[in-house]
């Protein structure tokens, strides 16, 4: 994720960036239920929350040792894919881009 917003953004903007991430994650600390139910918005069995910082969803879970940071993905990344094998898009989308 560094590489990628130095290579495409610059540097400053990757800073910015990573402030707003640790800050949304630092959040949690201070209020464990503020991100969304995963299994509530999708469907999908699971113990998982999430939040949206600067473009990007942070994926946690909390247990009783503590709360474990997941995941980060771009909101341009499939996570749904990534993270439980959903399929999101439909046939005539991956046909279109050959994917």
């Amino acid at each position: 994720m560094k590489k990628d917003l130095d290579a495409r953004f610059g540097k400053e903007t990757r800073i910015k960036v990573f402030k707003k991430i640790n800050s949304r994650i630092q959040s949690i600390r201070e209020n464990e239920d503020i991100g969304i139910s995963v299994q509530d918005m999708f469907g999908i069995e699971t113990e998982y929350k999430v939040i949206y910082a600067s473009k990007n969803y942070i994926f946690y879970r909390i247990s009783d040792m503590g709360i474990f940071i997941v995941n980060i993905y771009n909101e341009r990344e499939d996570f749904m894919w990534k993270l439980f094998g959903v399929k999101t898009t439909s046939q005539d989308t991956e046909d279109y881009w050959n994917e």
